[in-house]
């Protein structure tokens, strides 16, 4: 994994630190959001202090609009690249009857984990294209000189 780079959502604490601290143990190069700065900025620390990896934090929602949150833009233009994405940020709803969470309760968890899923990977695989095509045409060129 060395010199690739990975993004990961939810990695101010819990999976999502775990994993953004697993993949700088592998040599990758880490972008880790979350709604948490101070968590963020941690993680970040750790990954830089222990295993010299680059590390990027970002303060990110993953239900904004558009998905500007969890575009893995900030991989691409840091590192020039996104070969990983983790997306993990989601919330948790304490144990209570189905018929005491509030439709805006409910809707909140549903935009978080699992808009928020859907809108990351929607964008990361458009990245993802977009990468491929530069890359064949890069290739296609090369051949052609």
């Amino acid at each position: 994994m060395t010199g690739k780079v990975a993004f990961v959502t939810g990695a101010a604490n819990g999976i999502g630190r775990a994993t953004a601290l697993a993949f700088a143990r592998e040599g990758a190069n880490v972008v880790v959001a979350d709604v948490s700065e101070d968590g963020n900025q941690e993680t970040a620390r750790m990954i830089g202090e222990t295993w010299w990896a680059r590390a990027r934090s970002q303060m990110r929602r993953v239900a904004g609009r558009g998905g500007e949150g969890c575009a893995g833009q900030g991989a691409r233009g840091r590192f020039g690249r996104l070969d990983f994405a983790f997306n993990n940020a989601g919330v948790e709803q304490p144990i209570t009857a189905a018929a005491e969470i509030t439709e805006e309760e409910w809707n909140r968890i549903i935009r978080i984990n699992l808009s928020g899923i859907f809108l990351c990977m929607k964008y990361e695989i458009a990245l993802d294209a977009e990468a491929r095509r530069r890359r064949d045409c890069e290739h296609r060129f090369g051949a052609l000189a």
